[in-house]
């Protein structure tokens, strides 16, 4: 386990603490190998949720949680914290994070924390200062804005993970890049250091298994907490917040389909009728194709009167729009490339002259 650095600079949290509404995690950290339980998440996203820039002044930060503090925000009687607290910690101080870069196949792993102990009726977390970097260098590579709420409030380990992933990106929606299944299932702690599956997580080999039980029931637990800040909407096949990218009859990829809501639903119902009616008018009676634009802000209308399916719908094709916008430059400049070279291949038949 790494050491600590001499004297770590003590972040004391008193019992009039009150947990952050959101936290910052870096782009590193939730794009890397890790196998923590959803209680060690918890403890885990603990210490993150009150981390700051200042707290590493020269020196690495120890955090301190009075024990009356925890058991509000853990919802644990006294009596029973440290007891409730010690199995945790234990495999949370053994627990490494990892990165990898499948093209180079370069990888490292460290440990996520110096030290984690209980005592005089406080929880004393010190984090790695080798990860230094990713704890709080949030500029390098970007971060996710996590909610800490309904962060808390799903219990399954991989709707934690899958949670904090789709926070990643929140401004546009639809940035996230389908995730190869291997990536997928190191970034949800099922790899060991070889890039093989672990030797408990076997029954997860198959990939239908893999998608049931890791993907698809964590999305469910997720469309049910999250549904007044986040909307999943289903595939042409009918999955709900993912669609399946194959190569031939293997499943290959996932993609991720889903929109942040939060804070952007402000029109009245009214006005989400009136809206409706206007553009459903262009499009069924006029005939005329709907920009991205008005496409979104049917969604939103359709949302406002509570058609989540139809909402879903639509949001699908914005996405396809949306997709589209980037595809179609890229095929127009393939084929401009295609005809130039074509043109030449035409000119060294008509002049065979050598170099």
């Amino acid at each position: 386990m790494a050491q600590p650095t001499d004297d770590p600079m003590l972040v004391e949290l008193g019992i009039q603490e009150t947990m952050p509404e959101v936290f910052k995690k870096s782009h590193e950290l939730i794009f890397s190998r890790q196998r923590l339980s959803s209680h060690e998440q918890n403890v885990f996203n603990l210490m993150i949720a009150h981390m700051r820039e200042d707290h590493w002044a020269g020196q690495t930060p120890s955090y301190e949680f009075p024990a009356q503090t925890l058991c509000d925000w853990f919802d644990i009687k006294s009596n029973h914290l440290s007891s409730t607290l010690a199995p945790v910690a234990d495999r949370l101080a053994t627990r490494t994070v990892g990165f990898v870069n499948e093209d180079t196949q370069e990888w490292d792993y460290l440990p996520l924390l110096s030290r984690i102990r209980y005592k005089n009726g406080k929880l004393i977390i010190i984090p790695n200062p080798e990860l230094k970097e990713q704890y709080i260098d949030h500029q390098k590579k970007g971060y996710a804005l996590i909610n800490r709420k309904p962060l808390y409030r799903l219990r399954r380990t991989y709707s934690k993970r899958l949670y904090e992933m789709l926070s990643r990106f929140k401004d546009a929606g639809y940035k996230q890049r389908p995730l190869k299944i291997i990536e997928l299932k190191g970034y949800l702690g099922l790899l060991d250091e070889n890039g093989k599956l672990s030797k408990e997580h076997k029954s997860l080999e198959p990939t239908g298994v893999f998608i049931k039980r890791c993907v698809a029931d964590a999305f469910e637990e997720i469309a049910e907490v999250c549904k007044h800040e986040l909307m999943l909407f289903k595939s042409d096949t009918g999955q709900l917040g993912y669609s399946l990218v194959k190569k031939g009859r293997t499943t290959v990829a996932i993609k991720f389909h889903y929109k942040w809501t939060a804070g952007k639903l402000s029109m009245s119902q009214k006005t989400a009728k009136d809206t409706i009616s206007n553009l459903e008018t262009k499009l069924r009676i006029k005939k005329e194709e709907l920009t991205i634009e008005e496409l979104t802000l049917l969604a939103e209308a359709y949302q406002v009167i509570g058609d989540a399916d139809t909402a879903s719908e639509i949001y699908m094709r914005v996405e396809q729009r949306e997709q589209e916008k980037v595809i179609e430059p890229e095929l127009k400049a393939e084929k401009e490339k295609e005809s130039f070279l074509e043109k030449i291949r035409q000119m060294k038949e008509m002049n065979d002259v050598s170099y």
